[in-house]
Formats: C-alpha cells, structure tokens, sequence
C-alpha cells in the first residue's frame, strides 16, 4: 500500500467521514411538513413515467408560507407529457413534500439517499411555466436518445422482460414490475439491475478495442471511448455504481495511452476520492459500500487465492472471484436488506456468463429499433431467452430449502469486529505472499496450511456471531406507522407476534414500515397474526404481508388471531377470506382465553362473549401480556364504554406499561380506568399532524395526573420496551 497513496487517502477519508456525526455531513431540511408553494428552477435533467414526467431541476428559489429559500436541487412530479428541455427555466406550483426521515429500524432512509444527491425536498407540480430557455443541446439529445431507445425496449419486449431491459441498460428502475425486483433481491442478483463496472466497460472497453484494431493508435481510440463511457453514464442517471465504473474504466484508458500499467488499487482510491468530495453523504450509502466493497474484494482478495490453487479453471476463478467479493461485502449485504440468498454464489456462476451476451444484443437490439423495429424483435428474441432463463433459475431457486435467511441486520460492534478480522486475515495471507515472492525456487514454493487455517478460524468467529441472534427478555416494539397501530413481539422463548398492521395516513406501509422492520429483526416466520379490530388504520397492512408470505422467501405466517365476536360485519368477513386464502390458521379469542408460551402469556380481557356494541372499537381485543413481574395492557381502539364494562367485571389491575387506546383519543383512557391501571409507562401510537388531534390534550392530562412517563411514535419514531421480567428499558428510535 506504501506505492498507492491514493488507495490509502481514500481508506483514510472514507474513516473519517464513517466516523463524523450524519448531522455534520447533511444540511437541515428546509421544509420539515407539507405545504404548497411556488418553486422556480433549471432543469437538469428530465425522465418519462407512466404517470407524467420526473424533473430535476437545480438552482431552484422555493416560496411556500410566509417564507423563501433556495435548494440547490429538488425533484419535481408533472402529470401529463408536455416537454421541458434541458436548460428551461421553470415555474411552476404545487404540493411540497419533506425528504422522509426513517421512524423505525430497518426503514428505507430517504433522508440520507436524496441528501447524498442535494436533493432538498419533492414537489407535485399543477402546471409549469417555461421563463426562458438556456439550450444544451448534448445533455437534451442524450435524454431524448435514451427516451427513444425505451420506446423501443417498450415495443419488442412485454412489460415486464422491458422494465427489466430499461432498468439493466438505461438505469432506470421505475418501470420494474415489483415480483420482478423481489424475485432479483431475493436471490441475490439485484446487483444485474444496477449500471456498474460489467455495463461499462463492455460498451467503453469494447468500444475502445474495437477504435484499436481499426486505427492502430492510442489517442483516437482513447479519447473517444472514454467521452463515450462518460456520456452513457450520465445518461443512464449517473448513480454512484456506474460514476465509479465510469471513472476507474477512464483510468484504465488513460493508462493505456501514456503507457503506464493500470492498478486496480489505485482506481478505486481515485474514485472513491471523487465520489466522496463530491457527497460525503456517499460513506453511509450502501450502494458507495456495495459497489466499492465488491472491487475492492476482487482486487484484494482474488490474487491470494492463487497461492493455494496456481492452476485454475475458468470455473474456479468465477467461484473465487465471487466469494472474494461475498467476504468483504457480507455484512454490507446485510445492511442493506436484512437477509441473505443462500444459493445466490452458485447462481451468479449461471447469470453473469450471459450478462455480456445479454448487454450486447440489448444494446444492438435498440440501436437497430431505431431504424428498423422488425429486426429489432429479431434480435429481442435471444435477449427474451436469456430473461427466461434468470427467470425460472431464481424460481427455482426460491423453492429449495433455505433459499433466503433471514439473519437481520447485525450491530454495529459486530461489523467492526469482522472487518478488523478481515484485515489481520489479509495482512496474514499477504505476508504468505510475500514470502512466496522472496522465495529462492517461488515455483517450488508451498503456502503454510496453518495459515490458511488460522485465517479460516479468525473470520468464522465475527462471522458466526453476525448470523447469529441471541434473545434475551421480552421485547414489545410500537411501530411509527402513522395515523394507525402496529405493535410487535417477541417472547424471551423466541415466540414472534404482530398485534395489528394498518395506517391511514401511510401508503403501502405493510410494505414500507412493517415488514422491513421485521426483516431488521432477522423474523422469518411470524407465529402469531393477531388482529385487534378491522377499521383500516389496523388492518390496511395487513394484505401486504399476507402476499408476502405467499411468496417464495417471504415471511411465513403461522397463525392468525381474531376477537371472537358474534356479529361479523363485512371488513371482518374479508379479513378471513383473505386469511383463509393465504393458507393462515384462525383462532378467535374472547374473555378468559390465553396464548402462552414459557413464561410469557397473552391474556384475552375482551370482547366477553355476549359483548355487543354497533362500534368496532368497543370489540377490540384487549389483551395483557404478562413475563415474570411485567405485564403490559394492550387495549386496542376501546373507549370509555368497554373500559366500563372492564371495570365493573373487576379484569382490571395496574401494569407497568399501557399502550394508550385509540391513539390518545379524548374519549378513551377515562380517568377511572387510569385508576385502576396506574401505568408506569404510556405509550401513543399516532402519526403527527393528523386531523383528529391525536393524542388529545385532556388524555395526555389525565395521564401526567398519574405520573404516567408518556412516549408518543409522531415525536420518538419506533418505541421499544425491553425487560427481563423486573427491569424495564424503553428506547425511542428518534
């Protein structure tokens, strides 16, 4: 490393960045809630979807309330197809939306994805004005060549071969059907989607080649090919993947033409460098960690591997080129998507043979398409065979046992423990190089076995202990879905439940909060389903992960709990069908019916069986868990009519935690039922600025009355209350 200063400045640059507070490296967001207002701005770059047009625009002047700023960039929604070309000054006006924060472990961190671009904020445009017009005729033709070659991906592919095309050649990922996306991710070859090294250096490398061969000289096959890379990449969305790509298949060139020999090491440092400068944010991104973990695995990790296998085949150096990548990328991969794909090695050995075939005829396949579209299908169909066979490859190898684990996201003393293993293993194994390197007969030379051993016994330790997750206690965890409740748990023994899964005022958030928080916690099966009541700030999840769990690695679900309730209204007739569908067992519980497991017990207080009430709320389950000396009350949507009739059937007895019923409404938590109750701790789940004023003010009141500590999801994000049965901890994730 002593010959690659710019490897060693990137090493210690990336530290230090990893090291700072995220705070320091982002600025604060200038809108923090949803607002109108006028915004003007250049636009950067442009993109056609489905539902209208996607605008970056730079430059921009935002006016919303009584208030102006400038954002250096922000993204912009238009409905329609009208155009606005690069370089148009705009001005439009609309919704203003904040970059969302993450309320709960595990959740997509937009904050630090569009922080990393200087994206300030989102707006959906009503109408735009063109002020004046500053051509850029490169940037608008390459635009307008990448719009051109997705129509005709569009017309020689069906939609979902297509969205995979557009996303493989073009960059973008918008147009991916979403069983697509999974089937790629879970199987651990999502990394195909992405333009990166394999994308550029077949269209700059061969390019280059190619200007060689016809010219005989350097510099007019050089400069060429390397304009070429850099306009593809920044037409393909310049993502950090395809700029390192761009910048280490740049180097490569320019090496060539001063005749110096090309380091790898030294690439990365250069463009790790760039990448950083130009966004600190890059550090904690992990697309930065993913993209320049795997080259770094193949240049550090691939030439050892010769020591003990000098001959190798074609399939060997695949194979080592792979676990070299896997073992300095483990629990980056980790991070990032809280499970790994078991047989997803062996696979790539299948894909990535015909990845280069598949760019080549992709790539011929659309520039003939815009002189010819029949030849274009011509060509389409090896392109469609090639599709076929990732396709059925990943189905198959979804359906063998073990396909996807669900590990969780490790802790952080874990990762670092492994990557400083990682490092005594290579100095370890670079020392044995190096001795090879002095040896008097290095062809004669046998690298010492005990080596390779002790390298093998130092990583499995850190290995072992990030696939590994050990509980202790019990752990209830209030998700920040929003205006709704999601509440899950996990007994001491392992048992998993999920009380609950819905919002009103969170899209998708089965699939956007909930089941990546599960995911995080490493909860391949979820035993128990219970349902507190079918209004949909409880239940519009739940149809999410119910598909989920129907697909190949999703999350398996065990059983589902309903309240056992003698009139069923027709939201609570499509629950079961819905269950019933997915293959989910039904229990129905009802007074005096308990789940237990060890030393943990659920406890049904309500619905009685002759409970009745024109109001799905007051047929919540009402349920107390209770582990050791803990016991938390669990109470649903009830107001102060089943909190009645809780009292006067004597059921009631105070408890340490209570999760506040019907998200702090002023018409539940009465001050007789508190009483009784005498919760140590409250906890609210309500989403902030909702227009029922949630919690209200006389029941956070009627709770400081008590001397109740009150911890509500709109301010803390995800609440998790850890114990051991005596000692209680809660954590806000905010």
């Amino acid at each position: 490393m002593k010959r690659r200063p710019a490897a060693c400045a990137a090493l210690a640059l990336f530290l230090l960045l990893l090291l700072l507070p995220t705070g320091l490296l982002k600025e604060s967001p200038p809108i923090t809630q949803k607002q109108s207002g006028r915004i003007t701005g250049r636009v950067a770059r442009w993109s056609v979807r489905e539902e209208g047009m996607q605008l970056s625009l730079v430059n921009c002047r935002i006016e919303a309330g009584e208030g102006s700023f400038e954002a250096e960039r922000i993204l912009v929604y238009l409905s329609g197809a009208a155009a606005y070309p690069v370089g148009a000054d705009l001005s439009l006006s609309g919704t203003i939306y904040p970059v969302e924060t993450p309320t709960n472990p595990g959740q997509f961190d937009s904050s630090l994805y569009y922080g990393a671009k200087d994206i300030s904020c989102t707006v959906f445009a009503e109408n735009a004005q063109i002020l004046a017009l500053h051509p850029a005729p490169l940037r608008e033709n390459l635009l307008q060549l990448k719009k051109r070659l997705g129509e005709v991906y569009d017309a020689v592919f069906d939609e979902e071969d297509a969205g995979v095309i557009r996303a493989m050649v073009l960059g973008e990922k918008s147009a991916l059907d979403s069983d697509t996306k999974n089937l790629y991710q879970k199987n651990g070859i999502s990394h195909l989607l992405a333009i990166s090294g394999l994308h550029i250096s077949l269209i700059g490398m061969g390019l280059y080649r190619v200007l060689r061969r016809l010219t005989g000289h350097y510099l007019p096959a050089g400069i060429p090919s390397i304009l070429l890379i850099v306009a593809y990449g920044w037409m393909a969305g310049a993502s950090v993947s395809a700029l390192r790509a761009v910048i280490m298949c740049a180097l490569m060139v320019t090496a060539d033409l001063v005749g110096r020999s090309y380091d790898m090491l030294t690439a990365i440092g250069v463009a790790a460098i760039v990448l950083l400068l130009t966004s600190p944010l890059n550090s904690r991104q992990s697309a930065f960690l993913l993209s320049f973990g795997a080259v770094l695995g193949i240049a550090l990790l691939t030439p050892l591997l010769r020591l003990y296998r000098p001959k190798q085949g074609r399939l060997f150096q695949a194979l080592s080129v792979s676990l070299s990548v896997l073992a300095v990328t483990f629990p980056i991969l980790l991070c990032a998507f809280s499970e790994y794909s078991l047989y997803s090695t062996l696979l790539n050995l299948l894909v990535i043979p015909l990845m280069s075939v598949l760019m080549a005829a992709t790539i011929l396949c659309g520039f003939t398409g815009l002189a010819e579209i029949g030849a274009a299908r011509l060509i389409a169909f090896s392109c469609r065979l090639i599709l076929l066979f990732y396709r059925k490859m990943g189905e198959l190898c979804l359906t063998l046992p073990g396909s996807v684990l669900s590990l969780g996201t490790p802790s952080r003393w874990k990762i670092t423990l492994y990557y400083i293993m990682l490092c005594v293993v290579l100095c370890l194994l670079y020392r044995e190089k190096r001795r090879q390197k002095y040896s008097r007969k290095p062809e004669e030379f046998r690298p010492g076995r005990g080596v390779l051993t002790l390298s093998t016994a130092l990583l499995a330790v850190p290995l072992l202990l990030i696939c590994i997750r050990v509980h202790s206690g019990l752990q209830v965890t209030l998700l920040a879905v929003g205006q709704g409740d999601g509440i899950f748990i996990r007994s001491a023994d392992g048992t998993t439940f999920l009380i609950d899964g819905g919002s009103t005022g969170v899209s998708s958030v089965g699939t956007y909060r909930i089941l990546p928080y599960l995911k995080y916690e490493g909860v391949g099966r979820l035993d128990y389903l219970m349902i507190s009541h079918m209004d949909a700030d409880h239940i519009s999840g739940i149809e999410e992960l119910l598909a989920d769990s129907m697909t190949p690695g999703g999350i398996d679900i065990g059983t589902a709990v309903l309240p056992g309730i003698n009139e069923k209204d027709e939201a609570y007739e499509e629950m079961e069908a819905l269950l019933t569908e997915a293959g989910v067992e039904i229990l129905y519980m009802k007074t005096g019916d308990i789940l237990a497991s060890e030393e943990f017990s659920l406890t049904c207080l309500w619905p009685s069986p002759s409970a009745h009430s024109d109001d799905r709320n007051e047929l919540s389950l009402v349920l107390l868990a209770e582990y050791r000396d803990f016991d938390m009350l669990l109470t649903g949507d009830i107001g102060e009519e089943t909190e009645g009739a809780l009292l006067e059937a004597g059921l009631l007895s105070s408890v340490e935690v209570l999760k506040t019923a019907h998200h702090g409404s002023r018409y539940s938590t009465s001050a007789e039922f508190l009483e009784a109750v005498q919760p140590t701790v409250s906890l609210i789940s309500c989403g902030a600025a909702n227009t029922y004023g949630h919690p209200s003010e006389e029941t956070l009141a009627r709770l400081e009355a008590i001397g109740s500590t009150v911890f509500i999801t709109k301010d803390c994000g995800a609440i998790s209350v850890r114990t051991d049965g005596k000692r209680v901890s809660v954590r806000k994730y905010r």
